[in-house]
């Protein structure tokens, strides 16, 4: 039988193409992860992974295989959640899993309503690092966002909510000649330098891009940060400028200006799936209904509104 969680690790190498990015996003180290590779390639009987330089390039063999497990690693996520709510009851406990910017600025006054509300409850949340359908599953309530236009992709057993749409900013340098616009043709930042302000951020990136181009320009990026507090404090600095989601202004402490671009004006979908098993559970509705709210109120705020509450 093959090891679930092998299999795991081998679909997050295919998805990054990289056994460092595994390991950090893992949180295991890349010998760990080489380790399990070669071991799942011993019991496969072929080869997964080439070397190519100084990195390593998924087999052709690797890429079906990865695609092949994604049903019955799914299919155990949703057994052992199961199994946890038989062991510790449904009622006692919800677990959540959101994206960073959703969990700083949303969970702290959700979290509060549910203590008043239900104080038996136990609230465990944790940071969905790499937002995509494949790793979607493993929570009662999950927040996650999505492309307009693409397909949702919903796992079994769960239903999906749309929470709400949260338009993209261009975070600027206070000394930016466009600083106090409010808002402006995405065009009109053409010739600015850009700072990618999360290059982890598969879905973020990819809305950046394709607004850029359908403003008739290629964005010319200066520097690349890792996480969205470094993009920002590269963007404070005066470095470049960057399209930040709108949510993440809620606990941003820079220094920074904030014009809401047009023609075209991004935005990514934020959505619930929440486990069908816990639907009749109080708290998780109440969750629901909370952060529906939340959802509703996106994009409410001017940007000078915005920066001035990130600054407070």
């Amino acid at each position: 039988m093959l090891d679930l969680n092998r299999l795991r690790i081998l679909r997050a190498v295919v998805s990054s193409g990289s056994v460092n990015d595994t390991a950090r996003r893992l949180g295991l180290t890349p010998s760990t992860v080489s380790q399990h590779v070669h071991t799942l390639e011993r019991e496969v009987g072929f080869t997964l992974v080439e070397r190519v330089g100084r990195g390593i390039r998924p087999t052709p063999a690797a890429i079906e295989l990865a695609a092949a497990s994604a049903d019955a690693l799914q299919a155990m996520a949703i057994l052992e959640a199961q199994a946890r709510d038989l062991r510790e009851g449904a009622t006692d406990k919800l677990t959540m899993r959101t994206f960073a910017s959703a969990a700083y600025t949303w969970m702290p006054a959700v979290a509060r309503t549910l203590r008043q509300e239900f104080p038996g409850l136990t609230l465990e949340l944790s940071i969905n690092e790499s937002d995509t359908a494949d790793t979607a599953g493993q929570a009662d309530i999950e927040v996650h966002t999505e492309v307009p236009g693409d397909h949702p992709r919903v796992p079994p057993a769960f239903q999906r909510v749309e929470l709400g749409g949260d338009d993209f900013l261009v975070a600027l340098p206070h000394d930016h000649p466009l600083a106090e616009a409010g808002t402006m043709d995405l065009a009109e930042f053409s010739e600015d330098d850009w700072v990618q302000y999360d290059f982890r951020d598969e879905m973020a990136t990819r809305l950046a891009t394709d607004a850029c181009a359908a403003a008739g320009f290629t964005p010319r990026f200066v520097a690349r940060a890792q996480d969205h507090v470094t993009g920002l404090a590269f963007v404070a600095a005066g470095v470049g400028i960057a399209l930040v989601p709108g949510l993440a202004l809620g606990w941003s402490g820079f220094e920074v200006a904030y014009v809401r671009p047009t023609n075209p004006t991004p935005f990514r979908r934020i959505v619930a799936l929440v486990r069908e098993s816990v639907r009749a559970n109080p708290a998780a509705a109440r969750t629901i209904e909370l952060l529906g709210d939340l959802g509703g109120r996106l994009n409410e705020l001017t940007p000078t509104e915005l920066a001035r509450r990130a600054h407070r």
